[in-house]
């Protein structure tokens, strides 16, 4: 008996650390220079629609990965502390009761690389190995 619980408990630790490596280090990224650092916070209520500016009063435009990418559950559940279900019910409600829509979604990650580097109001999310020097790293979320 003793046996089995030590194995069973050595394949959850195994299975625990591979999620963990699997788990994509995202890039919170902007083409703007004059954009200070942000804290998550400030992220979560740009992509929450709460606020439609930075700390600095400049206008920012939020820009989601398609939900069926990983990177759009990762950030959802890092950043917004929701899991796609709920991200999907909240923005709902928002547009039921007039309060806003959602973020514009991207098709994929060269795409959304593209017009984050096109327009300095853009702010988005892409795993680290889609980021290259056209885009500014704002912060890094660690998996």
């Amino acid at each position: 008996m003793k046996k089995i619980s030590k194995t069973a408990i050595a394949l959850a630790i195994a299975l625990n650390l591979l999620s963990a490596a699997a788990a994509e280090e995202l890039v919170i990224v902007t083409a703007n220079d004059n954009v200070e650092e942000l804290v998550l916070e400030d992220v979560a209520r740009i992509f929450l629609g709460k606020v439609t500016r930075y700390p600095s009063g400049e206008q920012v435009v939020p820009l989601d990965l398609d939900p069926a990418d990983p990177s759009y559950a990762e950030f959802a559940r890092k950043v917004l502390n929701k899991t796609p279900a709920q991200l999907k019910a909240y923005w709902a409600k928002r547009i039921f009761t007039g309060k806003g829509k959602p973020p514009r979604s991207i098709a994929n990650s060269e795409e959304l690389r593209s017009l984050v580097s096109s327009d300095k109001r853009y702010l988005s999310y892409l795993d680290r190995n889609n980021v290259d020097h056209t885009v500014r790293w704002v912060i890094v979320l660690k998996p």
